[in-house]
């Protein structure tokens, strides 16, 4: 996998509590404000009290309609997706609101909305995005300078090819990607050609979407499709599946706002909530399977089960459950049943059947996958399988790091609009728009159409063909466009017309646009000219009304000219404003919602940055470093303020002496003779003075017989250790306001950390084991290794075969040459926090400083500004002994031989 480019590393993400993956959940409390994200997950007794998974719910109101009030509050009351729409970003906008005065930001900020692609499927109606975006609209009006909005793959292609500059995607040469973006509500699928410039900064489009399609599957559908099977296989008898295919339709038409449960009967209601809540009850051990599966082969043995809370009767409010069992393979057959054979496999073959014209014979190059669903592996197994022929010569790549990938996306499209108004995608078609002619009900054809304004694409040689993909139509927003076209003969009776995707089969009604209308009435004694002419006038939304023109005049009242049903046309919003100078990229997802930041200012000062040797060395360490040097690596490498900037680097600084501080120790314990020795007792916090001291303490005394820390003792020479002295005495005297910020390189001190650090930590991986467990009939034991580098998530593991077995809970530097482990507790643990119970792994807590009280200490997370107090009287009483022990003597440390380690990558 290629690095990161340093832009990537620096765009500046808002946090809302400490996190910038903010759950899209909502928590109502009775006489109390709305609670959202991590925080409402956490006051909530249960999941059933929380909101979640409404975007989609967005898309189908009409928003100048009352919309269905049909989603359950925690107070009792019901309240539309609308109003938790305008509830949930309220809540976010003001974590924003005081970021950007933090940050002093000027007014006149301007917000980039990620979005779902037009979605044709019976799932939504074809109104979908239209609404959404104009719902969107209403609640954010007022509150930016201007509203725009991008589709989703748009970004993720975006984010690979300029964050990622993968070779495949960023060289001067043209490629054809196909990209897939698998979130938690939707798939969304396109074909995009890149030109052979890939810089930024170049002016002009650096790329071309040639097709494209879509549908409401992601996560949560996954999740109704293993509610679906669990209740069949373990709730209804056989004479009852009539009633669950009701109970199923009732509930479809309830989520998409047909029908409400006012009328239905209540066995079907109680039906509804049973089956609702059990598809968000089956998120939890889905993940954990998921995360437990290391080979995702199709054909793969897989025996790892998690038990799954049912309703014993799904057609009552008893509140009674059963447990019952879910496998991996249950998993894997409903994935590929339910879910890919009649869903993704099917819009992924739409749009490669939408784009065989436009790559004219070329292969697709490369496949980009993003989104929480894509780390479902049977995806990219299922794609080689039966998309061998089209996607054989194509590597497909899968980030990791996805949960950044749309709003990093975002923050790119927005840096290239201040090169190139309007950016890559603005305006922009991304499927054919075919017409179809039919005059008095005659045998059609396509004809061929030649363009009356100029500007627009020459289609003369494409018949049935108005607009290719790709077209750029900011020019012609409001303004009618024109094209000639001669049928056999003239419609006398009527025009029957037909608005296609890329097609040319008025049946093909999935790819038919103007489905509710598709004919106009001639006149009586209706004169025509020698050729029809089609007129089509495009509003910023898309929204596409057209005109045929049977008899040109001078006049308005001399043309005769009737007026087809409007539609909505598959293309990019249209910005109509000057650019902005600054930039909010609001990546608003099913599941969860991320928020970016970009300004001209900031922009200029990356572009500077990215040519310096010493700036682009530390973005290339961000991806390796252990994940307590990552997070305040990365925040430096974003800050811009002088001020902060110091602050930051202060605070990488801090976190780097603190893991070579704790290293150090205990390969010196590691290394303990019989001799007493008391080097924590004299360690009093973690702060950089201390930190320094007991650094240098360690390694003076450990010399050449250090095993772990042996690169640290780089630190003494006298070309490193000089800064370093004058860092910890600049930094004392800078939070007192002795010293300006200009008097110290802190620059080169960041360098010398890090690059020392990577030497350390390349051949002992921090991480911690995971799913460990007893081999039956046998001795040894089983599980993973997860890698903790770079930010999260954590995505790269090793298969571990030996004979310990480990809580999840403790670090470990784990050197994959010699299959040694060195524990890092008391000093380091990971454990869940009742604020974040969204963090699927919990926080890396950090041993910061002993408390008045005996026994007792206090740790601070890494990236959350959360802390843990550790006591001899709590649940963490063993490290408070083992604390304690270290406080009364440095004692003997182990380093364990763990037995066989392969490393690979997880996903």
């Amino acid at each position: 996998m290629s690095k990161k480019e340093f832009f990537i590393n620096t765009v500046r993400m808002i946090d809302v509590e400490g996190s910038t993956n903010i759950p899209t959940v909502l928590y109502y409390r009775p006489r109390a404000s709305v609670l959202i994200g991590s925080s409402a997950l956490a006051e909530a007794k249960n999941r059933y009290e929380i909101n979640e998974d409404f975007k989609i719910d967005l898309g189908n109101i009409d928003p100048k309609s009352e919309p269905p009030k049909k989603f359950d509050t925690a107070t009792g009351e019901r309240v539309s997706a609308r109003k938790l729409t305008h509830d949930f970003l309220h809540e976010v906008l003001k974590y924003v609101s005081e970021w950007l005065e933090n940050n002093d930001v000027a007014k006149g900020t301007s917000i980039l909305l990620a979005e779902p692609l037009v979605m044709q499927t019976e799932l939504v109606g074809p109104d979908w995005l239209s609404n959404y975006r104009r719902n969107l609209e209403r609640i954010l009006d007022g509150k930016f300078e201007k509203i725009d909005f991008l589709p989703e793959p748009f970004a993720v292609f975006q984010y690979y090819r300029y964050g990622l500059r993968h070779p495949l995607v960023a060289e001067r040469t043209k490629h054809y990607a196909l990209v897939m973006d698998f979130g938690g509500g939707t798939f969304d699928v396109c074909i995009i050609e890149t030109t052979k410039e890939g810089d930024i900064s170049r002016t002009g489009s650096n790329s071309r979407p040639l097709a494209a399609s879509s549908g409401p599957i992601g996560g949560f559908y996954v999740n109704r499709m293993i509610a679906q099977e669990l209740f069949w296989k373990y709730l209804l008898p056989q004479s009852r599946k009539d009633k669950f295919n009701k109970g199923l339709e009732v509930y479809g038409k309830w989520r998409k706002g047909i029908d409400d449960l006012s009328t239905a009967a209540n066995e079907y209601c109680n039906f509804v909530n049973n089956f609702h809540e059990t598809i968000y009850r089956v998120e939890n051990p889905k993940l954990t399977l998921c995360k437990s599966i290391v080979n995702w082969g199709i054909e793969s043995l897989l025996t790892v089960n998690v038990p799954i809370a049912l309703p014993e009767d799904p057609f009552s409010a008893t509140g009674k459950f059963i447990n019952v069992q879910f496998s991996g393979s249950e998993l894997r057959n409903i994935f590929v049943s339910k879910v890919w054979e009649p869903r993704l496999k099917h819009i992924i073959r739409q749009a490669l059947q939408r784009g065989k014209e436009e790559l004219c014979g070329a292969p697709i190059s490369v496949v980009l996958l993003s989104g929480g669903s894509a780390n479902i592996g049977w995806l990219r197994e299922l794609l080689q399988r039966d998309f061998a022929g089209e996607l054989g010569d194509a590597e497909i790549l899968r980030l990791p790091d996805f949960q950044e990938v749309v709003t990093k996306g975002l923050a790119v499209e927005c840096a290239r609009r201040f090169h190139n108004q309007g950016g890559d995608f603005s305006s922009v078609t991304y499927n054919r728009l075919c017409l179809i002619l039919d005059a008095d009900r005659s045998v059609y054809q396509p004809q061929c159409f030649r363009a009356r304004v100029e500007g627009l694409p020459n289609v003369t040689d494409m018949p049935g063909v108005l607009l290719p993909s790709a077209s750029i139509l900011r020019s012609f927003i409001d303004k009618p466009m024109r094209w000639r076209v001669k049928l056999d003969h003239p419609p006398r009776q009527q025009l029957d017309y037909y608005f296609l995707r890329s097609s040319f089969d008025p049946n093909d009604h999935e790819n038919l646009q103007n489905i509710e209308e598709h004919i106009v009435y001639t006149p009586l004694n209706c004169p025509f000219d020698a050729a029809l002419q089609v007129e089509l006038i495009v509003k910023h939304d898309g929204t596409a009304m057209p005109t045929f023109i049977y008899k040109s005049g001078r006049t308005e009242a001399e043309t005769i000219a009737l007026k087809g049903k409007p539609f909505y046309l598959d293309m990019t919003y249209t910005q109509t404003a000057a650019t902005s100078k600054a930039y909010i990229g609001l990546d608003f997802g099913t599941s969860n919602t991320s928020i970016s930041f970009v300004d001209e200012s900031s922009i200029q000062i990356y572009r500077k940055r990215a040519v310096e040797k010493s700036w682009k060395e530390l973005s290339d360490l961000v991806s390796t470093l252990p994940y307590p040097l990552a997070v305040p690596l990365a925040l430096y490498l974003s800050q811009v303020d002088q001020a902060k900037l110091v602050k930051q680097a202060f605070e990488f600084i801090e976190a780097a002496l603190t893991m070579a501080a704790y290293v150090a120790y205990l390969d010196f314990c590691l290394n303990k003779t019989e001799g007493e020795s008391r080097l924590f007792k004299g360690f009093t916090q973690r702060s950089a003075g201390p930190l320094w001291a007991l650094i240098n303490d360690c390694l003076s005394k450990l010399g050449n017989n250090a095993v772990i820390s042996c690169p640290f003792q780089e630190l003494l020479n006298p070309e490193f250790h000089q800064p370093l002295n004058d860092a910890v005495t600049f930094f004392a005297s800078y939070k007192h306001g002795k010293v300006r910020e200009t008097e110290l390189d802190i620059l080169r001190v960041v360098q010398i950390l890090a690059n020392i650090s990577q030497k350390v930590f390349a051949t002992h991986v921090f991480g911690f084991f995971e799913n460990v467990s007893k081999q039956r009939f046998g001795s040894e034991h089983h599980g993973i290794f997860r890698h903790a580098c770079g930010p999260p998530p954590f995505f790269k593991f090793s298969q571990y075969r030996g004979p310990y077995t480990f809580s999840e809970d403790e670090p470990f530097l784990l050197n994959l040459d010699k299959c040694t482990a060195l524990p890092l507790q008391p000093l380091i643990f990971w454990d869940r926090c009742n604020k974040h119970p969204d963090v699927d792994i919990g926080h890396c807590y950090l041993f910061d400083i002993p408390e008045k009280g005996k026994g007792q200490y206090s740790f601070k997370a890494v990236g959350y500004p959360c802390s843990c107090q550790v006591s001899v009287t709590n649940q963490y009483r063993a490290l408070a002994e083992k604390l304690e022990e270290y406080r009364e003597r440095d004692s003997k440390a182990t380093l364990l031989q763990v037995g066989s380690v392969e490393d690979i990558l997880g996903g």
